[in-house]
């Protein structure tokens, strides 16, 4: 397993939480696993699927980000460092890749504000519920971990984020974006 899937595997973990049993997830969709909506035949899960092993679950894991980190990498038209991918990974396997596809942060990544991007996984930290958006805190939990991993800071509980590792000149560029969000958080 490369490191992206297994930091974006860890995120997911600790985020989605484990049940081998089918269950409503905040936004009612039936998942299993951690967070699964789909089992490995690509069946939807219901409230009928019969229970999984945490060995399945993990497997289910592991299977479908490895199924999406090529539509990831498809999208991403630059060069991104594996903390990136990983966090943006995670991202993609919470809200999926339609999310990511039709998003801000993937627009300003493709045009080389890195930070700027990143800080739009911030953003993505509420959800419909009675008609309404309202933010749900585990999700706030979730989006700053993964701006952590995304700006390479060395542990979520970080306050302020340390600069990413350059992976191309216009993470130099963004040197002074990052400076004012540590400033500002």
């Amino acid at each position: 397993m490369n490191d992206s899937l297994a930091l974006a595997a860890a995120l997911a973990r600790e985020y989605e939480g484990l049940s081998l049993r089918p269950y409503l997830c905040p936004a009612g969709y039936w998942t299993i696993g951690y967070g699964n909506r789909c089992l490995a035949d690509g069946s939807a899960v219901t409230a009928r699927t019969r229970p999984i092993t945490r060995q399945q679950a993990e497997d289910l894991l592991i299977s479908t980000l490895t199924g999406l980190l090529p539509k990831l990498r498809a999208l991403i038209h630059v060069r991104i460092t594996l903390n990136q991918e990983a966090a943006l990974l995670d991202w993609q396997y919470n809200l999926g890749t339609s999310a990511i596809a039709g998003s801000t942060l993937l627009r300003l990544l493709n045009s080389g504000q890195t930070i700027a991007a990143g800080e739009q996984l911030l953003l993505w930290d509420h959800m419909h519920r009675n008609g309404r958006l309202v933010r749900v805190p585990g999700l706030t939990r979730r989006r700053q971990a993964e701006w952590h991993l995304y700006v390479g800071a060395t542990g979520a509980g970080s306050s302020a984020p340390s600069s990413p590792t350059p992976s191309n000149p216009t993470d130099d560029l963004n040197a002074a974006e990052l400076s004012r969000v540590k400033e500002n958080a």
